[in-house]
């Protein structure tokens, strides 16, 4: 299966200058990391930089309000995440960045999701 999260350039208050981000894939973490996370793979200026979505977060969605993310939603998600997250700083020399709970929550609202 194929996902879209279309390459995009951010500007990040640590870095001289735009980095261009691309996604890479998405992957189960359970059974490669045994991680309990859905990964987000992306190349950040040559780079590998990993979102890793909480699959605790994703069941409470699924069980508690009935919403389930396709996988689609999820990698957007984490490009949302990961573009905030270089624009209030990050530098990307961390190769994890770790996204749940309430964050989650309120990106999948902001692109319409929940």
């Amino acid at each position: 299966m194929s996902y879209l999260v279309s390459p995009f350039e951010v500007s990040s208050q640590v870095l001289p200058e735009p980095v261009k981000v691309r996604f890479v894939h998405l992957l189960s973490a359970i059974a490669t990391r045994h991680s309990d996370t859905i990964d987000c793979i992306f190349q950040v200026g040559g780079q590998k930089v990993t979102v890793a979505i909480s699959c605790a977060t994703l069941t409470e969605l699924r069980e508690q309000e009935r919403k389930s993310l396709s996988d689609q939603q999820v990698a957007e998600i984490a490009a949302l995440f990961l573009r905030r997250t270089l624009e209030q700083g990050y530098d990307a020399t961390q190769a994890e960045l770790f996204l749940g709970g309430t964050r989650l929550r309120e990106l999948a609202r902001e692109l319409g999701y929940l």
